[in-house]
């Protein structure tokens, strides 16, 4: 009996219980492949980040994932039970007892997961070779991947199935009993007039938070961060907690308030079927408010996620082109050497730069911005600069041939396209004050001992110093092809010499010296110029890491769209009886398929669109206050959210062919 019971019921809800358990073997399958690669013997011995950084995080974020899926499945599990609530009060009335219902809501749901784990764990034997060898592709490593599950991973898996099955089986055997029991706890009415009040403040909450980013913006523009420091962290704290709770009145109190004032609107109401329209539309967002919410907040971090990754690529990939300009840099004590070497091996040279340097020293404020500190720092003429290739130049902003522009790192000198204000005092030489602030070294920055400053051609000639360098750097052909022995040889031209600074207290007295470099000699004066820097190495580890980031990033992103999207889906096909008749007593008093269809499609149409436009308004506010702009992050963003939006779509086309199929099925 209970085998054909729990037919039946599997039978009726096919479509929604093969949804759930697609979802929840793709979230297993994506575990467990996970959890293979974290021991796996090619990743170890071909990737030399993978065992000192890559392996522990792919450990923990396999963790991650498997709480993320856990709460999923315990959440989403519950629909079931839920939609057969009436069915089991059937069972109730008919004889039924207590412990004979919880025994049926058990065995389904253990069913069920069994054939998840099952399907899950058989994808990923599959499909672990193929995201195996996606993984070294998009990490340029060129290896063949073999597939490995070690017995302890594959042990431990099934412990973790195991329990899995037997916890989300409990769980809803205990929403049975809460179905079934004797004392049931009436439920609250939601009073009209209390949504009126929760809509206005979700309202008040929402608009606040955007009114406050705005005004944390033009603070940031007129005062800068240090200034407006002390206040910055309530308001985002603020803001966080009216988009969140602010979401949540809104979809409790504002849409349903709506939709009832469109519904008494006569010249709207009346209008084909607007009035059975919005009397539907309301009920499904009072019973699907937690839901709708919480899709809304994980969208939204999903959206953030990926925006704020892609930027994090952007940040590397543009510092890994300020670092290394060229494939292989020297300076004059070093370039007959480097260029030796690079003639013995078989390296193609594409083109070949050099740019004269003056080293002198300056005072700049330290990082409390008020004690002059003295270092060396690089000059370079406007003419110089203007003969680098424009890749090299585009990051820094423009300047013309009568401008200063500053390049380097930290102490209140800030970097990048910033107009904020630039002194420096220079030994002998007119004081230097500018606005033009670049990020990218040309040579890359390993190369200086200090900043650099691109100064017009005048102040370079008049600008007396005792030391003087070139650098050179070379562009070469499908990588150089340097060997090992001719690697180690390049290793002991590293470090050039080192620039020691006498410092006095007038700026003019104050003397340095070029001496040979030393180890042993690590005063805080001395300065290191490097004798070249080769970019292959750091460009194969930056591969590495950028490939790990994008197939990282790519698996959550599709996991948890698959996941919200499912969520949406199941809460649309698992329909309440009162619904169904709704839907049964519009057909029996006249109004037809086709009319009834354009109901159920504009529901579907709204129960995706909602969520997205508020996790809109919201992702794009929180990654302007983490970028601290409007521009920089605005097409990357909209490309992202477009591509939500499109698979959201076609999850929701999908949604909606097989709710109208169910739907059409109920009411014929």
């Amino acid at each position: 009996m209970y085998l054909k019971i729990i037919k039946k019921s599997l039978t009726n809800m096919r479509d929604s219980y093969l949804i759930y358990i697609l979802a929840c073997s793709f979230a297993i399958g994506l575990f467990s492949i996970l959890l293979s690669l974290t021991n796996n013997k090619i990743m170890k011995h071909d990737v030399s980040m993978w065992r000192t950084s890559l392996m522990p995080i792919v450990f923990t974020l396999s963790v991650v994932f498997a709480i993320s899926a856990f709460v999923y499945m315990a959440y989403v599990g519950g629909f079931f039970i839920k939609q057969q609530q009436h069915e089991f009060l059937t069972f109730q009335k008919l004889g039924m007892s207590k412990f004979t219902i919880i025994v049926i809501g058990f065995l389904q749901t253990f069913i069920i997961q069994v054939i998840a784990w099952v399907l899950g764990i058989i994808e990923a034997l599959i499909f672990q070779k193929f995201f195996g060898m996606l993984l070294l592709y998009l990490m340029h490593v060129r290896s063949n991947f073999t597939m490995y599950l070690r017995l302890v991973s594959l042990t431990t898996l099934l412990q973790i199935a195991g329990y899995a099955i037997l916890v989300f089986s409990i769980m809803n055997a205990f929403r049975t009993y809460r179905i079934v029991r004797t004392k049931k706890s009436k439920a609250r009415k939601v009073n009209f007039w209390m949504r009126i009040p929760a809509g206005t403040l979700g309202i008040l909450l929402f608009t606040t938070a955007i009114a406050v980013t705005i005004s944390m913006f033009a603070n940031f523009e007129n005062f800068g961060y240090q200034s407006y420091g002390d206040r910055i962290i309530m308001q985002i704290i603020y803001i966080f907690f009216a988009f969140f709770f602010g979401t949540y009145l809104i979809y409790f109190g504002f849409l349903p308030v709506l939709l009832t004032v469109l519904q008494k609107i006569k010249r709207i109401s009346y209008s084909g079927l607007n009035m059975f329209s919005f009397k539907y539309l309301k009920n499904r967002m009072k019973h699907n408010t937690s839901v709708l919410w919480f899709v809304t907040e994980l969208s939204t971090l999903a959206l953030m996620l990926l925006t704020v990754c892609y930027f994090g690529y952007q940040l590397i990939y543009d510092n890994y082109h300020a670092e290394y300009p060229f494939a292989l840099t020297a300076n004059s004590d070093t370039a007959d050497d480097v260029r030796n070497i690079i003639n013995d091996s078989k390296t193609q040279v594409k083109k070949e730069y050099h740019s004269n340097i003056k080293i002198t020293l300056v005072s700049t404020l330290d990082t409390s911005g008020h004690i002059l500190v003295q270092r060396p720092a690089s000059f370079m003429s406007y003419s110089e600069y203007m003969k680098l290739p424009d890749k090299i130049r585009q990051n820094n902003p423009y300047i013309n041939p009568h401008q200063f522009m500053r390049i380097g790192f930290g102490n209140n000198e800030t970097f990048g396209f910033s107009e904020e204000k630039v002194e420096w005092h220079v030994k002998n030489a007119k004081k230097i004050v500018t606005r033009k602030n670049g990020s990218s070294f040309p040579y890359g920055g390993g190369m200086y001992a200090g900043s650099l400053m691109i100064v017009p051609d005048a102040y370079y000639h008049k600008l007396s110093t005792k030391a003087t360098d070139t650098f050179y750097g070379w562009y070469f052909k499908h990588g150089d092809k340097l060997s090992k022995k001719q690697v180690k040889k390049l290793d002991r031209l590293r470090n050039a010499y080192m620039i020691s600074v006498n410092a006095k207290s007038n700026l003019n007295d104050s003397e340095f010296t070029i001496k040979k470099y030393s180890s042993m000699d690590q005063s805080p004066n001395n300065y290191i110029q490097s004798g070249f820097v080769r970019q292959e190495s750091a460009k194969r580890h930056l591969n590495q890491i950028v490939g790990f980031f994008i197939f990282m990033i790519a698996i959550f992103s599709i996991a948890l769209l698959i996941a919200l999207g499912s969520v949406l889906t199941l809460r649309i096909l698992l329909r309440d009886d009162h619904e169904w008749r709704q839907l049964k007593t519009l057909k029996k008093i006249g109004v037809s398929n086709q009319e009834i269809r354009g109901i159920v499609r504009s529901e579907n149409a709204l129960t995706f669109i909602i969520p997205l436009v508020f996790a809109l308004m919201q992702s794009y506010a929180l990654i302007l206050l983490a970028d601290n702009g409007w521009n920089s992050l605005k097409y990357e963003f909209m490309w992202i959210f477009a591509g939500y939006v499109i698979l959201y779509g076609i999850i929701g086309i999908i949604t909606y062919l097989i709710s109208w199929r169910s739907v059409k099925r109920r009411i014929n």
